[in-house]
């Protein structure tokens, strides 16, 4: 039986709160306020708590919830931004994503540098990256910035080199989060048609999106998560009636 792409034991990831900021000007109140931070082992969020999930090779996977509920801090630990704080994410494959504009890139570099940087984290040669470079940049709409470091891109250009390079450098996995909404309408009906291709291909993508009926084309599997926990996992259509049907929120 084949194993699945993506496997998470018990997943759980929590972040450390400091304390409320002492509004005392006295040396020594800020100096106690800063030592019950260092000891105290109670100023924890869980943003995850005791996921168990399964997404096999080609699945097309919506990641859905309001907002806090634990979508990014998931698309983080699958694209090994972040360490899971219990448990056990395996993943059996390259990892490519696209989770906000600015991450997975240097600002001091060129797009061309950048592009480069981003194939050989994914494991690709030179000779890999030059083979794609020239449909990349076609794709991005930016080839007479390509030799302009990417602090001086607008949004909408880091946007879409963004995906141009994610979507085009032959990863099993393809992370897509609600980033495209910076983009132009044009440019996000192209990046839409390029997500179709990858699926027909068996590109394993999980994406989170306010666009329903993308969602709706798309996926063939949802899971719905709510507090940092799963609270279901189907099909998009049936969470859809649960969930959203009513009043869609994501």
């Amino acid at each position: 039986m084949t194993q699945p792409i993506i496997e998470a034991l018990n997943l759980g990831k929590c972040y450390f709160i400091p304390p409320v900021k002492s509004e005392s000007d006295n040396f020594l109140d800020k100096i106690l306020a800063i030592a019950r931070f260092s000891f105290s082992k109670k100023q924890r969020v869980w943003a995850l708590r005791n996921l168990n999930i399964e997404v096999e090779r080609g699945d097309v996977v919506a990641i859905l919830g309001d907002n806090g509920s634990g979508k990014s801090t998931l698309f983080r630990l699958i694209s090994e931004i972040t360490a899971p704080s219990e448990g056990e994410l395996i993943i059996r494959g390259s990892v490519s994503s696209m989770i906000e504009v600015g991450v997975g890139f240097h600002r001091e570099l060129t797009g061309r540098e950048n592009l480069f940087l981003n194939g050989a984290l994914l494991g690709m040669t030179t000779g890999q990256i030059e083979n794609t470079f020239n449909e990349i940049v076609r794709f991005s709409e930016i080839g007479k910035y390509l030799d302009t470091p990417i602090k001086k891109y607008s949004n909408g250009m880091h946007a879409r080199l963004a995906f141009a390079v994610a979507s085009h450098l032959n990863s099993d996995i393809l992370i897509v989060d609600e980033v495209l909404s910076v983009s132009d309408q044009q440019y996000r009906l192209k990046a839409i048609d390029r997500l179709r291709k990858l699926s027909a291909e068996g590109v394993t993508i999980l994406i989170v999106s306010h666009d329903l009926a993308l969602l709706h084309e798309l996926c063939n599997s949802a899971i719905y998560l709510k507090n940092g926990r799963i609270e279901a996992q189907s099909t998009f259509n049936a969470l859809y009636e649960e969930f959203y049907k009513t009043e869609p929120k994501l």
